[in-house]
């Protein structure tokens, strides 16, 4: 298992920083602020991360090899009990974290499931699983002092409110209709349209538009 690694930046992509440890080089996946705080750093700088491994797997068998990073420990412990509940992947989380952990926290000890679902891809019923697995688990987070959210809101566009109505009509749920939009928009494709952004929207739910 990799837990961390301490090396010099080689290169940022969108979603991940590569590292140079003694001629190997390491792609580790970011939550977007701490990405955009490497993007801050010039290549060549020495950089500390604690480390995930994981194994991602794909649709048709293939496995691949992942490594995901954070600052401190402390951040990584959190993720790996968050993505510890069943239905919520590493890439889900990494995108959810648009809150600091602290709020993050107090809002599974407390049953707030309002709080929750302002996490992107974050719907009620996925909430209340996430309470209903880690209340109890996390009180020691919600004691952090203040700090700042790991990620950043994926920006969406003006149209997005027309899909959010189209997708009611379709007899989604507000909830439903809004980790829709915010699936799509984190695939990291530009959507010029509404009709785009439905196009997308409708085939990651395995339809055809």
């Amino acid at each position: 298992m990799i837990s961390k690694i301490k090396g010099k930046i080689n290169g940022i992509a969108k979603d991940k920083v590569s590292i140079e440890v003694s001629g190997l080089t390491y792609d580790i996946m970011l939550p977007s602020s701490l990405l955009d705080d490497m993007r801050g750093k010039s290549n060549g700088a020495e950089v500390e991360l604690y480390t995930i491994y994981y194994i991602e797997g794909s649709n048709i068998g293939n496995q691949f090899p992942r490594l995901v990073g954070f600052v401190d420990s402390v951040q990584r412990e959190f993720f790996m009990i968050l993505t510890g509940v069943s239905g919520l992947g590493i890439k889900k989380a990494l995108r959810s974290l648009i809150l600091p952990i602290n709020v993050i926290a107090r809002a599974i000890e407390t049953e707030n499931v309002k709080k929750l679902t302002e996490l992107p891809g974050i719907g009620p019923r996925m909430a209340e699983k996430i309470i209903a697995e880690l209340k109890g688990r996390v009180a020691k987070f919600a004691l952090m002092l203040d700090d700042q959210p790991l990620a950043k809101p994926v920006k969406q566009p003006d149209f997005a409110t027309d899909v959010m109505q189209v997708l009611k009509q379709l007899q989604y749920q507000p909830a439903q209709a809004k980790e829709m939009i915010e699936r799509a928009l984190a695939s990291g494709k530009k959507f010029k349209s509404s009709e785009d952004l439905l196009d997308q929207i409708f085939k990651q739910q395995g339809m055809s538009a």
